[in-house]
Formats: structure tokens, C-alpha cells, sequence
């Protein structure tokens, strides 16, 4: 067939279908007629057809060189790029946007793609050109021009562990190694939290409150968990199933039948490393080998408990896992029902026991094999079904396998920054966390960059900011405001960003940030783009960042800071403002408030009327089940999925010379207006599927 394949031991087929051509005047002439022949550095091929042109491959140990005798030489190929092996940039290609992916994506500064079972990131050249091939989205056409020799492919083996750097910690034997991400969801978690409402105050009463409005408000739009935080374990009274009955009379069991009858699902924050000492959760009293004592014989506060009646237990007596462990989780989930685990402890235990390794039961333990055990003695019981979110990110990689999700960062706070001059917990913390740990995000564990908070003293400007970047960049969405006294217009801004999506990192490094537990970049994007292909087709939703304390004027470049095509239209559609901004060619500039962003949704004109955006989600791509347009009839239509009770709008691209002529739905049609070259149409949201059809 006149195509060479290059395999690889450990990734099977890297190019497939490799043709070699030359290009006269634009266009490629498909050498042929060829003779092959095996040389010292490898393989020689010679075409004769159109002309004389002679082809070597060399391969290396890590790359395969390519050269041609002609200067105009082009290499065509196929990639296999399924989502088990992603399209991804590294952090030369660092352009001061951050790039995230949902779908089979490309983009013509996307030179990379990462092998996720391996922990390989294969290489392409600069000047090569990868595109998704338009009939089987699982591969990239390649397109390299060639003149004289170059590297056509270079592997970069163990990219996690070496090159972006976990294997610096090299703390024990056990040294944290990157892990193939499971997959339990396909999703990171949505859901609320209590802790940074109700601190140590939280009660049952509380918590019925807000399980109330969460079922009635966001249950609807995809919110899934309500986790109780650290404070039910008060005094010595009280241990991880008895809670404190002045704050909890009914109890924690009750709790839980409670949320789940409200069809959403109970979530608790638990530090598995320490028990109450006095009253322990198993037994009437536990042995004192049970417990981690210092040098001098004392007992250890567990990190981050509500009292010291919780101290640090000593895993490495095996027992302790088979009597307390053990029982406890199997009670929490089969009995109780729980179906979310914040897993606490951030690692401290480790620390302790290197300290006072004397004194524990099994002084020559290693301490993270034994952390890891608990991990996985937790994973096992709480199966598949149910998620845990690490809260123990003491080292880059320790949890790997074993969480859905995990902490990449310290505590924030419902504010924008500390008082200038000073530090403190904001939501500085949370932006530094997420930027600085996206590169884990859908690849390791779905990252935790601490809780979303949209309440004032932030400002509408800053709840925008902080709920687009969560939504466009996939990881963990758990919210902590109150609820029931949360106004209308903020209470929307989560109705727009919810649920999560599959979302995954494209930039798999650390943004200007070192790989560690708290990540702390040097500086923020200009920009965070999620690139998706589903069924709006491929376009891109662009965040475009003003992080400074003026309004400004902000710049977003197609090809340079996006890697569309040069030269070519887009129209760009207002998320937040929900307006049409127009067609633009090359870049967009716009007006950005002090702390603010600009949701940009950007797609390639088709030709005909297209659908920019929908009010349900700030992606476009929840709702829209099918979408279709049919040519003779100038018609528009799709089923998309509406929230009961709720409008839902299509924001509609008419070119010039059309307009709209009818509308016909399986539900109300609210209104419909077209403003220039944007037709907004809105149905009353209901149960069934909304079949809408829209003709010109």
C-alpha cells in the first residue's frame, strides 16, 4: 500500500498509514514506485514517481529521525489519539494560556500527545500539523514538512515521574509514582460543603436547612453531594458514629437517611488516623497499642478534629485496621449509606510517626507503605460506587489510584485576597491551588482546589470569575454558602456552571508553579480555554481574565493564544452579557472589569443558522442531546434536555439574508427575537425531552 507503520513495545502503533510526498505549488504529490532497503542507520526508501526523491528513517532510542533529498518534502501519517492517549502541551509550550479539553480535540500549537497507561508523552515537531481526522474522531492526521533531516517523532518516557518532577520525593521506599487514572467518574464531584459556612458550628437543623434548598434549588442542575464537615465528634462522649447530641440528636445515621430521601447523597469528612480515646468508635475502650504515643509517652491530637479527645491511632499494629478500620467504614457505607468521603488528615501522621518512630508498635514500619495501607483498606470497602476526595495531598502522588479526587491546596475563604500587605485564607488560595495542580486534573484524580463561595463581601465581578474557572476547568465543585439566604442573582451563577463535565488537562505541567502540595504559581493566565467537540461540534469556550484592580482593556489572539486557524472568522458570543459580539478575524479585544472575565464562546461560522450558546450552561454542552440542519428545509432542530419550570434559550447565529419563519417544540414557546444576526428563542423547561425545530 505504499505506507510504513512505526510501532512501539510498550505503545503498540505511534504512526500509522506513513505516505511521503513532496508539495508543488500548494498542493502534495503522493510519491511512489518505490524501492526499500535496510541501512546502517536504519531504513532507506527511493521513489522514482513523480520524480527521484530518497526517504531514511533513523530510529533512536528515544526518537525516530526523518530526512528527504528534496527540500520540499512532506510526511503525511496517522496518529491513534483515542482518550487513551490525549492531545497535551508541556511547559515550553507555555503561552500564558491555560488550555483544557472536553471531546477529542486539536489545535495547531498542540504538538504533543500523552499516553495515559505508559506515562509516555510522545513528541512531534514544531512544524508538523496534527488535526482530528474528520471520519474517526479517534485520530490525528499529521502533516510534516520536511527539508533535510528532522526528528519526526521523540518519546519522553516516564513524563510524570521525571519530567514534571514526583520522583523528587524520595522521602521512603515507597517513592509516589504516577498511576493511570481508574476512572471510577467520569466526572469530578459537585456537591456542598459545610465547612466554610458553619466552621465548628454546623447542627442538624443547619443541615436540614440547607439539604432543603440544595434538593430544591441545584439538585435539579446536576449538585449530587451534601458533605458534613469536621464538628460531630465533640468531647469524650462523642467518637465518628456517636456524634454530639447537643448539636445532633437524632444522629449521624438519621443525617443521612435524611439527605438521601431528599435524592441527594450523604458525604462526610473523616480522619481516619485518629479515634477518640476515651469512648473509640468500635469498643468500649481500645488497648494502648492501639494508639501512636511520642517519645515521652504521650498521646498526639489528630490533625484537624474538632477536640483532643481525637488522637492519632498507630497503624502499624495490623490490628488496628482489622478492629476499628475496618468495622467503622463498613458501617459508614453499608449501614449508614455513605456515598462521599472527604479523607482527611493532609499526611501530618506520617511526620508524627518519623518523629517518634521509637515508640510505636512496629518502629521499623515504613510510614507511607502504612499510610497507603489505610488508603487502600478504605478504597476497598467504599467499592466503585462511591467517591473519595483526598484531603491529604502531602505528597504529589501518594494517593494516586486510590482517590477520585484530592486537595491540591490549603483552605480558602469567601473573600478575593487578604488585607494588602498581610496574608490569610482567599480565594487567592483556591486560584493558585487550581492553576498551580490543573496538570492532574482527569489524567491522576480529579484535583480539589478547595470550595467554591459566590457570597458577598465578593463581588458579582468576582463570583463570575471564580465559577467560570471552576466550570470550564472540570476539577472538584464543591460549594460552601448558605444557602437559604443566598440572593437570586449569585444563586444563578451556580445554575449556569453546574454539574461538572469531563473535562481534562491539556497543559500537563505545573503552571509556573513547582509540583508540590501547594501549589503557588508565579503568575495567573490571561486566559483558560476549554476546547470541546461534542454536539455543537468543535469550538472553543474561552475565559479572558482581568486580575488586576482597574477595568482593562484585554486582548484574546486566535492563533497565538488559542491555536485556531489564522486568517480565519470566528463568531464569538458573550456568556455572562448574553450578546453576540460578532465576527472577528485574527483577534477580540475586550472591555474586562476589575476582577472580572469575559465567557467567550468562539465557533467557526458554518454557513447557516447555528447555535452559539444555551442559557442552561456556560459550556453549551449540557442540554443539547442532538442537533441537526436540514438543508432543503432550511430548518434547525434538536432535543435538548430542560430543567422543569426553569426558560431555557437558544441563542441562535442567523447569517445576513435570513430570518426566522416558524418555531415548533413540544413544550411553550416564551418568546422569540432576533436582534441583527442573533435570534434568541425560549421554551418553558420541562421533564420530557424538548424537540424544537427551528425553519428560516
Amino acid at each position: 500500500n505504499e505506507t510504513v507503520t512505526i510501532h512501539h513495545a510498550k505503545l503498540g502503533p505511534t504512526l500509522n498509514q506513513i505516505k511521503f510526498g513532496i508539495t508543488e505549488n500548494g498542493t502534495v504529490d503522493t510519491l511512489t514506485k518505490w524501492q526499500v532497503k535496510k541501512i546502517k542507520t536504519g531504513l532507506q526508501i527511493v521513489f522514482s514517481e513523480p520524480k527521484k526523491v530518497t526517504w531514511e528513517l533513523t530510529p533512536g532510542d528515544s526518537t525516530i529521525e526523518v530526512s528527504c533529498s528534496v527540500p520540499n518534502g512532506v510526511l503525511l501519517a496517522q496518529a491513534p489519539a483515542s482518550d487513551a492517549r490525549i492531545p497535551a502541551r508541556v511547559a515550553s509550550e507555555d503561552n500564558g494560556v491555560m488550555y483544557t479539553a472536553m471531546g477529542p480535540i486539536s489545535a495547531r500549537n498542540i504538538h504533543h500527545l500523552f499516553d495515559r497507561q505508559t506515562d509516555i508523552m510522545l513528541e512531534f515537531p514544531t512544524t508538523s500539523q496534527l488535526t482530528r481526522n474528520p471520519k474517526n474522531a479517534d485520530i490525528l492526521d499529521v502533516r510534516l514538512p520536511v527539508k533535510g533531516k528532522t526528528v519526526l517523532l521523540r518519546l519522553l518516557p516516564e513524563y510524570y515521574n521525571n519530567v514534571v518532577g514526583l520522583a523528587h520525593y524520595k522521602k521512603t521506599s515507597l517513592q509516589p509514582k504516577y498511576v493511570p487514572f481508574p476512572g471510577r467518574f467520569n466526572h469530578a464531584a459537585t456537591g456542598w460543603c459545610s465547612w466554610y459556612c458553619y466552621y465548628m458550628n454546623a447542627n442538624e437543623k443547619g443541615m436540614v436547612t440547607e439539604t432543603d434548598v440544595l434538593a430544591d434549588q441545584l439538585k435539579p442542575y446536576g449538585l449530587e453531594y451534601v458533605q458534613l464537615d469536621a464538628c460531630y465528634t465533640r468531647g469524650k462522649d462523642a467518637n465518628w458514629l456517636q456524634w454530639t447530641k447537643s448539636l445532633f440528636p437524632h444522629g449521624g445515621k438519621w443525617l443521612f437517611q435524611y439527605i438521601t430521601k431528599k435524592g441527594l447523597k450523604p458525604g462526610l469528612w473523616v480522619n481516619a488516623y485518629g479515634a477518640n480515646y476515651a469512648k473509640p468508635a468500635m469498643a468500649d475502650k481500645y488497648p494502648e497499642n492501639f494508639f501512636l504515643h511520642d517519645k515521652n509517652g504521650h498521646l498526639s491530637g489528630a490533625c484537624c478534629t474538632a477536640d483532643t479527645t481525637v488522637v492519632r491511632l498507630d497503624y502499624t499494629n495490623p490490628q488496628v485496621i482489622e478492629k476499628h478500620l475496618k468495622p467503622l467504614f463498613t458501617t459508614l457505607v453499608q449501614d449508614w449509606g455513605l456515598r462521599y468521603l472527604k479523607d482527611a488528615g493532609w499526611g501530618t501522621w506520617m511526620d508524627f510517626f518519623e518523629k517518634n518512630r521509637s515508640a510505636a508498635y512496629d518502629s521499623t514500619a515504613d510510614s507511607r507503605v502504612i499510610y497507603r495501607k489505610v488508603q487502600e483498606t478504605i478504597r476497598e470497602i467504599l467499592g466503585p460506587k462511591n467517591y473519595i476526595d483526598g484531603c491529604a495531598m502531602h505528597e504529589v502522588g501518594l494517593g494516586f489510584g486510590i482517590y477520585d479526587g484530592s486537595r491540591t491546596g490549603g483552605d480558602d475563604k469567601a473573600i478575593w485576597a487578604p488585607p494588602k500587605g498581610k496574608r490569610g485564607m482567599s480565594m487567592q488560595t483556591f486560584f493558585n491551588s487550581l492553576f498551580g495542580a490543573n496538570y492532574l486534573n482527569g489524567i491522576c484524580w480529579w484535583s480539589d482546589p478547595d470550595v467554591v463561595m459566590v457570597r458577598s463581601p465578593l463581588t458579582m465581578e468576582e463570583a463570575k470569575t471564580i465559577v467560570t474557572t471552576i466550570s470550564l476547568s472540570g476539577q472538584t465543585y464543591m460549594i460552601s454558602d448558605f444557602m437559604a439566604k443566598l440572593p437570586d442573582e449569585r444563586m444563578n451563577l451556580y445554575k449556569k456552571t453546574m454539574p461538572t463535565l469531563p473535562i481534562h488537562a491539556v497543559d500537563l505541567f505545573p503552571y509556573r508553579a513547582k509540583p508540590t502540595c501547594c501549589p503557588k504559581p508565579a503568575s495567573y493566565p490571561n486566559a483558560l480555554d476549554l476546547k470541546i467537540n461534542g454536539a455543537l461540534g468543535s469550538y472553543d469556550v474561552a475565559a479572558l481574565y482581568n486580575w488586576g484592580e482597574q477595568p482593562a482593556l484585554k486582548t484574546l489572539h486566535f492563533a497565538g493564544d488559542l491555536g485556531l486557524d489564522p486568517g480565519q472568522t470566528y463568531l464569538i458570543f458573550d456568556f455572562w452579557n448574553e450578546k453576540f459580539l460578532g465576527a472577528f478575524q485574527d483577534s477580540l479585544s475586550a472591555d474586562v472589569p476589575k476582577h472580572g472575565v469575559r465567557a467567550l464562546l468562539i465557533h467557526k461560522p458554518t454557513g447557516h443558522p447555528q447555535i452559539l450558546a444555551t442559557s442552561r450552561h456556560i459550556s453549551a454542552a449540557v442540554s443539547l442531546d442532538s442537533l441537526s440542519w436540514q438543508a432543503p428545509q432550511n430548518s434547525l432542530q434538536g432535543i435538548s434536555k430542560t430543567i422543569p419550570g426553569a426558560p431555557y434559550t437558544l441563542f441562535v447565529y442567523v447569517p445576513d439574508g435570513m430570518n426566522l419563519k416558524k418555531v415548533t417544540a413540544n413544550a411553550d414557546v416564551l418568546y422569540h427575537t432576533q436582534d441583527g444576526n442573533l435570534l434568541k428563542v425560549a421554551f418553558h423547561g420541562q421533564a420530557e425531552p424538548l424537540r424544537w425545530r427551528l425553519e428560516f
